[in-house]
Order: structure tokens, then C-alpha cells, then sequence
């Protein structure tokens, strides 16, 4: 990373992730238009196995990623990831997103043009298009991208989680993501919901550029009863546009 601050950060929050769908999310942020001193990586590791953070240290290496190790055996909390991710960028925007997207070239551009155009004061998302099961597990080129994305369709549901982009300060000032959700929760639409309370606009990119999320088997549903705590949390906290007073960021 050159000197000085980079405008964006990209925080991708893991645990036990790697191999072939993590490198294509890491080569395609490298892949980009944006000038790449401008954006910085963290991978957000929450407590991964050994063998899994010597590959993290690896691929960071690779890619010019920064690696924030956080060693714990609580259960998966994609908020607190994100969060300890968001308290250590260095940029002035932070870039929320997963380990299995893949970004089409302009994509962080994307982002940039929309903070700018709402005088850094949105919260920037983008829908999301699904590659099938069909699409290879293999490393990917800048070239194969176009190919990639006429193989991709667009989510039924709106989605947010892989893409909320906004202000650190405005986010710090939300105290992050609402750590109360384990698991695999409601964070991202917790966070559009209280971003919309605390005065943030909302600006979609979808139709200028495109993000991918590389098929994988989904451990979401082999919780129910803590779906429906995060669920009851939901409903219950949604209007708390000010979350985690006793701490956030922190393991």
C-alpha cells in the first residue's frame, strides 16, 4: 500500500474461508480500475483454524491484502468481524462485503462516482446476481468476467449484505454492525434500516456495474433456533438506530 490513506477500504469478514473462492474475490478487487493505492483489503479473520490463517497470511501476501487476526472459539459473528474489520481500516469509506463475490473492473469505481455524487453521505449498495452451480470452481481472469456475468442472474430477494459501502465516521457513529446477531443473522438489513434512521441515502449501483457470488454449499439453515433469535431481533431492535453500547469491534 503507498503512503498515506486510501479513500476505500474492503472488509471481508472469514472464518475458515480460503482456497479458489477467496483468491477470485481478492484477484477481482485487484483487477479493478480503481487506482489501487486508493483501496485497501482487510480480511477480517474471526478465529479461523491455524491452517486456514497460514493460508490467509498467504493470500494477503499475494493480493496486498492486510490480515486482522482475531482469536476466538465464540460461535460466528459476521457484525463483529465486520466491525473489528471497520476499526482497523485506514480508509475514509468502508466497503463491507463477503469472500465468495467476484467484482466486475469498475465495480469500486462504482462506488466511488456514488459517494461523490451524494457528498459522501449514502449508503452505497448493489444487488447481487448468482452464478449456478454449473460455473467451475477455478481461478479467473479480468477477461473471463464478461463471460462470467451472462452466466449470472439476478437474486430474486434485494439483498444487501455483499455490498454496503459508506462513511467510517457515519458508520462508527452506528457503533458498526449489531453484534447480537450470531451465526448467520439479519446484520445487513439491520444496518440499511438504521443507516435510512440516522439520515444516510440510499444509492444503488446494479445498473452501472455488477458483483458476482460464486456458488458454494450454504450453512444457513443448520441453525433454526438461532434464525429465530436473529429474526425476533430483528422485529424487536430494528428501530435502535444506535447499537452496541457496551463495546463493538472488539473480541
Amino acid at each position: 500500500m503507498a503512503a498515506g490513506s486510501p479513500l476505500i477500504s474492503a472488509i471481508i469478514p472469514l472464518r475458515n474461508r480460503g482456497g479458489t473462492r477467496l483468491d477470485n474475490c481478492l484477484r477481482s478487487l485487484r483487477w479493478q480500475t480503481f487506482p489501487a493505492d486508493q483501496l485497501e483489503i482487510v480480511l477480517s479473520d474471526f478465529g479461523s483454524d491455524p491452517s486456514f490463517s497460514a493460508e490467509l497470511r498467504e493470500l494477503g501476501e499475494r493480493h496486498d491484502a492486510r490480515v486482522v487476526c482475531s482469536a476466538t472459539d465464540a460461535i460466528w459473528n459476521r457484525s463483529k468481524a465486520l466491525n473489528i474489520g471497520i476499526r482497523s481500516a485506514r480508509g475514509r469509506y468502508v466497503f463491507c462485503t463477503d469472500a465468495d463475490m467476484i467484482f466486475s473492473p469498475d465495480f469500486v469505481q462504482a462506488l466511488a462516482d456514488a459517494q461523490e455524487r451524494h457528498r459522501g453521505q449514502a449508503m452505497v449498495m448493489c444487488r447481487c446476481r448468482d452464478l449456478s452451480e454449473t460455473v467451475p470452481e477455478q481461478p479467473w481472469e479480468r477477461d473471463d468476467f464478461p463471460r462470467l456475468l451472462d452466466q449470472a442472474s439476478f437474486r430474486e430477494r434485494l439483498g444487501t449484505g455483499a455490498c454496503q459501502m459508506a462513511s467510517k465516521e457515519r458508520v462508527g457513529a452506528l457503533r458498526g454492525y449489531d453484534e447480537g446477531y450470531k451465526f448467520w443473522g439479519l446484520e445487513d438489513t439491520d444496518m440499511r434500516f438504521r443507516a435510512a434512521r440516522a439520515g444516510f441515502t440510499e444509492a444503488w449501483v446494479h445498473d452501472d456495474t455488477a458483483m458476482l457470488h460464486q456458488w458454494h454449499p450454504s450453512d444457513r439453515k443448520k441453525k433454526p433456533l438461532r434464525k429465530f433469535m436473529n429474526d425476533a431481533r430483528f422485529h424487536l431492535t430494528k428501530y435502535v438506530t444506535v447499537k452496541n453500547w457496551r463495546g463493538w469491534g472488539k473480541v
